[in-house]
């Protein structure tokens, strides 16, 4: 008696819960319109950076590509650059893993989104004279513009896309250069 209740009970959970567990596939959304579907609710990124490797404390910039779920949390990152090569890429792609997000306003039916941002990693911080911070700033600006020149030549998969309109939004996104945001890194 017991064999045939679980069958029963199982497919009678596949037949309720199935239709609501269907997930929507994402929808590619370039960094700077993110703000339209999430929000970041995490207080700083954690990250985990190697011990030992190659161009780790040069300054660096990663493209990331990754999808929020329609719970807030991320999944599927892909490191796509890291600029220049070395064994920063663990930073980047652990520190998108820890983020968490809330959905914005305008995005009560919780659509999860395919997106990409570049990362600044081991950038200086702007101290000293005005003309110091100048100097960094260039700095700065030209290791993230290596990141945002290299990410049009790599555009992002598309997760369950199936129009082509939607294919060549995302292409014409991934071109466009992705705004920098600065958060402070935990290091574990």
């Amino acid at each position: 008696m017991y064999r045939l209740c679980l069958p029963v009970f199982l497919s009678a959970a596949v037949l309720i819960g199935g239709p609501s567990l269907a997930q929507t596939p994402p929808r590619p959304v370039a960094a700077k319109d993110l703000a339209k579907y999430w929000l970041v609710a995490s207080e700083a990124m954690e990250a985990m950076r190697p011990n030992t490797g190659v161009n780790l404390y040069v300054p660096s910039c990663a493209v990331v590509r990754y999808v929020i779920n329609g719970d807030g949390t991320t999944s599927d990152v892909v490191l796509e650059k890291l600029e220049p090569p070395g064994d920063l890429g663990v930073v980047a792609t652990t520190a998108i893993r820890s983020l968490r997000y809330a959905a914005a306003s305008s995005n009560p039916a919780l659509v999860p989104v395919l997106t990409r941002v570049t990362l600044p990693i081991n950038l200086p911080p702007l101290r000293g004279t005005q003309e110091e911070q100048a100097r960094l700033q260039a700095q700065r600006d030209e290791v993230l513009a290596r990141c945002d020149a290299t990410a049009a030549v790599a555009p992002a998969r598309q997760a369950g896309a199936h129009d082509s309109a939607a294919k060549e939004n995302a292409a014409k996104d991934a071109a466009k250069p992705v705004p920098a945001q600065a958060a402070p890194v935990r290091q574990r």
